[in-house]
């Protein structure tokens, strides 16, 4: 992916799971003597019927920290933790169940489990459950339910889901189109953000910011420094207020397939655009260009093509394991990489992009008492050749 403006991206990343929550680590009265990291003591207190304990167990297995990765093993100290009331347990077993660690894939038992931990106000929980309406994953699709769940937990104070929120006004998925609103959670978000994650919130902040003038701007920048947890956001736009300008919104890149120059493209690159401008990896080609064919539950949009470049060779037979497998395309940037990157390397699973980075990088919540920073991010599938705008 092109970085310079990364919205969309962003938004495809989180609510589809594939950027890893912050654990939260206990450490409230009654567990004194508590280590997280320590497998042998959380397993005497999970024995003896601590479920902060044995939740935190679970972790351990889940991400294979002090002891083998065992995600039988996790999901065992998750249903014990959350069968005893714990929340990070109920959110960690909701999980498992969606993704099949440790146990079958079971979309209803995760869907109870998250609807459980969304009771005890898990923050993650709502984000997680919320990227299941917005997929139709397990549940019916629903952008306006992923989007309600989104702002609970951003209002919650969950710098995620703000980010999320702001990349769901940006390009109107599921609430109004609204670069004020789009500011102000990114904004919020960012200022509770570090390294990597700040970078993120930042690029998308400065991507609404483009749909505001200066005095919109100061508004907005206003509101969101008055924002406390707990608090919803207004828009600065007037009810009734005309249609905004059409202006760059995000950015991909793709490659040519078709006979007549269609592109395929990530469809969490062209979403809602009125129109998509193309350029060459040299920059000296350009043309609009619209969406022909979507396919949403796989991430794939195809766009009428401009007769220039070459076209891909693709087959249609399977992809096996411990194939060879080249990717170009600009993950990220300038978060990840500032012109294009050339990763070679072998099929390790055919599960799918996520479920197999899944089941290497699991989210998964401790009992939350003290936050600890620990969180992790995917990088988008990049497509080849062509930036889109």
């Amino acid at each position: 992916m092109n970085g310079e403006t990364m919205g969309r991206t962003l938004h495809s990343m989180l609510l589809a799971g594939t950027l890893c929550s912050v654990m939260a680590l206990s450490g409230c009265a009654g567990n004194r003597g508590m280590v997280p990291s320590d497998p042998d003591g959380l397993r005497k207190m999970a024995e003896a019927g601590n479920p902060i304990a044995a939740n935190n167990l679970g972790v351990l297995y889940a991400n294979g920290r002090n002891v083998p990765q065992d995600f039988a093993q996790a999901k065992k100290w998750f249903l014990f933790a959350s069968e005893h009331g714990n929340p990070a347990g109920e959110y960690n077993l909701g999980y498992a169940y969606e993704h099949g660690q440790g146990t079958a894939v079971d979309m209803p038992e995760a869907v109870k489990w998250f609807h459980t931990a969304i009771d005890h106000n898990v923050a993650a929980a709502k984000l997680e459950l919320g990227s299941m309406y917005s997929s139709g994953k397990g549940v019916p699709k629903d952008e306006a339910e992923a989007a309600r769940l989104a702002q609970s937990a951003a209002q919650q104070g969950y710098p995620i889901a703000q980010v999320v929120m702001a990349t769901l006004y940006i390009d109107g998925l599921g609430v109004p189109s609204d670069d004020s609103l789009g500011y102000q959670w990114a904004s919020i978000g960012a200022s509770r953000m570090t390294g990597a994650f700040n970078n993120f919130a930042t690029k998308i902040r400065d991507n609404a910011a483009q749909g505001l003038s200066p005095a919109e701007l100061a508004q907005a920048q206003a509101a969101a420094g008055a924002w406390k947890p707990g608090a919803n956001l207004a828009s600065i736009f007037p009810a009734g207020s005309p249609p905004r300008p059409i202006r760059l919104r995000g950015s991909g890149s793709g490659f040519i397939v078709g006979k007549s120059g269609e592109i395929a493209t990530d469809y969490h690159v062209v979403p809602n655009c009125a129109e998509v401008k193309l350029t060459d990896a040299e920059g000296t080609h350009h043309a609009t260009t619209h969406r022909i064919a979507d396919d949403k539950a796989n991430d794939m949009a195809i766009l009428a093509g401009a007769n220039f470049g070459t076209r891909l060779k693709v087959r249609s037979s399977p992809v096996g394991l411990g194939e060879s497998i080249t990717s170009y395309g600009f993950p990220l940037g300038p978060v990840l990489a500032s012109s294009g990157n050339l990763t070679s390397g072998s099929v390790s699973a055919t599960t799918g992009m996520k479920a197999m980075l899944s089941r290497s990088r699991s989210p998964r919540l401790s009992s939350p008492a003290i936050p600890a920073a620990r969180s992790s991010m995917r990088p988008a599938r990049s497509l080849a050749s062509w930036h889109l705008s």
